[in-house]
């Protein structure tokens, strides 16, 4: 992009994906007033329409930051204890203190197409440090966006970096793998009627196809054999009703198949204070550290992550030697 402060007009290089959106052209004129062979940046309705498929292509992403909130002062040990339980090892809280941490809420429209549709928006909210989904207010929200401020007054942390805790937050790839696991759950949950629905429907047209077609072929043999017709006759007949048969039940799988389309529409990325809880965890021989969050928007202490499925936990096993946290099912416990 081209474009002086004080000039009328601008110019875009557009890359071929983008030239292509708009007649081939990779040179574009841009300007604020409405000009030929130019595009006028303004809310009129040419300019949203003809960038339409360039911002449908990909996620908007927006990044929001909570200057400071309360945290917590007193002693971890027993809110800690209240909420996880330890199922095979010891923890032991070791100290808390302030750190900024983003959390990245992804925005997914779900759409089912059969002979029926159905579709759903869902949003799904990760912790870009443990990577464990959270439930938090909704962070487009008024009681979230309000709480937002270009920066923060009392010199907080930057994410990732406190108190010479060296930790790498997750980037928005890593926490769309992360959503998107949570997002087939949810999916799972709330479609459950629309695909039993289905389900039943198939197998009640299979039902009454076969039930057809296995008429047709008794009719068939009962009159063949009151007219003394030759066995062959009546085997190209089968042949010929089950050949139908299997025509009609190929349409039915067809007519029933379900096509999902998931598209993310929204990131959202809320750098905000919480409370960093540090644990130490003693399984057998083996010793490990972990990090536990307290959210002062739900002022409630955050799951853990289950480091093989992704299971946001709260009774926690640990892993042999290595000392990370998981699920019962991935720690081998029925």
């Amino acid at each position: 992009m081209d474009w002086p402060e004080t000039a009328p007009e601008g110019l875009a290089l557009l890359p071929p994906d983008a030239a292509a959106e708009f007649g081939g052209a990779e040179n574009l004129r841009l300007s604020y007033q409405p000009g030929e062979n130019c595009l006028a940046v303004n809310l009129t309705a040419e300019f949203p329409e003809r960038l339409r498929p360039l911002l449908d292509a990909e996620p908007g992403s927006g990044l929001f930051h909570i200057p400071g909130l309360y945290l917590k002062k007193a002693a971890m040990d027993e809110p800690v204890a209240r909420a996880f339980t330890w199922q095979n090892a010891k923890v032991k809280v070791i100290g808390s203190e302030p750190d900024r941490v983003e959390y990245h809420t992804w925005y997914f429209h779900v759409a089912m197409d059969s002979y029926e549709r159905w579709e759903e928006l869902f949003s799904i909210t990760v912790n870009a440090a443990s990577g464990a989904e959270v439930l938090i207010p909704d962070t487009l929200g008024p009681e979230v966006i309000g709480l937002c401020g270009p920066e923060d007054p009392t010199g907080g942390i930057p994410a990732g970096t406190a108190s010479g805790n060296e930790r790498e937050d997750s980037g928005p790839g890593v926490t769309f793998q992360y959503a998107a696991r949570g997002l087939m759950v949810k999916i799972e949950e709330k479609a459950a009627q629309f695909v039993l629905r289905l389900e039943t429907g198939l197998r009640r047209d299979r039902k009454r196809i076969r039930e057809y077609y296995h008429a047709l072929l008794r009719d068939e043999t009962t009159s063949r054999e009151r007219e003394n017709s030759a066995l062959r006759g009546r085997e190209d007949k089968r042949r010929a009703v089950e050949l139908e048969l299997r025509r009609k039940i190929a349409e039915l799988d067809e007519r029933y198949a379900i096509k999902t389309v998931i598209t993310p529409h929204v990131l959202v990325r809320l750098d905000m204070p919480v409370l960093a809880v540090k644990c130490e965890v003693f399984r057998r021989q083996a010793r490990g550290f972990h990090t536990i969050y307290w959210n002062p928007l739900t002022k409630a202490l955050e799951p853990m992550r289950c480091f093989r499925c992704g299971e946001s936990i709260f009774s926690v096993f640990f892993s042999e030697n290595d000392v990370k946290p998981l699920c019962a099912a991935c720690s081998g416990v029925r």
